[in-house]
């Protein structure tokens, strides 16, 4: 396999790619100039070694320091944010919507999947071991007053909601935090990483 294929394969596997598209991003960069490529190996170079996940909400951070001990992103350990609302999502897309929409100043937590139905495992898909040891721990420091399952409305979001109200029910003390959802004003099928200040405000204010 040459270069250029090896490259096509590899443009693949990102979301939403096909074969087409990943040939169009070979032949750009085979276009461009050679400052450009450069600034691209740099970029995923830095990428390789300040790249962390946050071992509180699981999203995916930069750490311009290399040798830092850093292990939590900048919105968990921000001690201004409300630490009594905890809200699960999706994905890093999700949650990067929301922080655009200024309309949320509570916590996060990335499942990183959705449960399809029928699935006969479902704690191999998502994170709801993590998950409940996060919730149990904000349980014990008497912090945690609410979660909100903001997942997109579709038969997946479903399930997966579901799924994690079911397991984290069974929590000893979840009885003191309420368990709600984003108000049904987000479009059936709406994914949140596309929703806007005044819908995703809408939604937020009349959660149920």
């Amino acid at each position: 396999m040459n270069a250029t294929d090896r490259l096509a394969e590899l443009f693949m596997r990102f979301p939403g790619i096909g074969p087409k598209q990943a040939k169009r991003f070979v032949y750009y960069l085979l276009r461009e100039h050679s400052h450009f490529k450069e600034q691209l190996i740099k970029a995923l170079e830095e990428l390789k070694f300040t790249g962390k996940q946050c071992e509180m909400c699981f999203r995916y951070f930069g750490d311009k320091n290399p040798n830092s001990t850093k292990t939590m992103c900048s919105i968990c350990e921000d001690e201004t944010r409300d630490r009594s609302i905890l809200m699960v999502l999706e994905k890093e897309l999700d949650m990067d919507a929301i922080e655009k929409t200024g309309s949320y100043t509570g916590l996060y937590f990335i499942l990183g999947n959705l449960v399809p139905p029928l699935t006969e495992k479902p704690s191999e898909i998502i994170r709801i071991r993590e998950l409940t040891l996060r919730i149990h721990s904000t349980l014990e420091k008497d912090e945690l007053k609410e979660i909100i399952f903001a997942l997109p409305v579709t038969d997946y979001g479903d399930t997966t909601k579901e799924y994690v109200e079911k397991t984290i029910k069974q929590i000893v003390g979840i009885e003191k935090a309420k368990l709600s959802n984003l108000a049904r004003g987000l479009s059936s099928g709406l994914e949140l990483e596309y929703v806007d200040r005044n819908t995703f405000a809408s939604a937020f204010e009349h959660r149920n």
